[in-house]
């Protein structure tokens, strides 16, 4: 487990925005290890549908209408790259908003239950997951996780996956 630097950048959800991002990385030779990507739209409709379903709605639905609108035309990209300030600089320099923050990287045998063990663990220190992503080839002996998580719990969650 590694805490690394991930890079969160809103595009324009339009056809080749994601293809111009690339080209500005590869320009500065910074590969991209993992990436995520949400479109804020669906995001928005997500969190009015849960709150609908738990009945913890406070907003009123044109309230939400209104985000939806405004929300449609952007995603949210989050890449872990090899070289962040690199990549920082020159997505930067391109005009892209971007945003930083610090997650811990996982890479773990790639079997079934892996990624439950690491939950499970986090779990019972505490700790709680905002968001995860990762991947890895069916065959591959190794997946990547990148998992995100207070910076007050780091500490609290290398301890509890020492044996790992």
């Amino acid at each position: 487990m590694e805490k690394k630097i991930q890079l969160s950048v809103i595009l324009t959800n339009a056809p080749g925005e994601l293809a111009k991002l690339c080209d500005v990385l590869k320009a500065e030779k910074v590969n991209i290890v993992a990436m995520s990507i949400q479109n804020a739209k669906d995001s928005v409709k997500e969190l009015y549908n849960m709150r609908e379903k738990t009945g913890r709605r406070i907003a009123l639905a044109e309230s939400y209408r209104g985000i939806l609108k405004d929300s449609s035309d952007y995603s949210l990209i989050r890449l872990l790259v090899d070289k962040p300030k690199e990549a920082e600089k020159t997505l930067v320099k391109a005009s892209h908003l971007l945003d930083k923050d610090h997650v811990l990287v996982f890479k773990l045998v790639n079997q079934p239950g892996m990624l439950g063990r690491v939950a499970k663990r986090l779990g019972e220190a505490n700790v709680n997951i905002d968001y995860i992503y990762g991947s890895a080839m069916e065959d591959a002996k190794e997946s990547i996780f990148v998992v995100h998580i207070a910076e007050t719990d780091f500490d609290k969650a290398k301890a509890s996956l020492k044996d790992l």
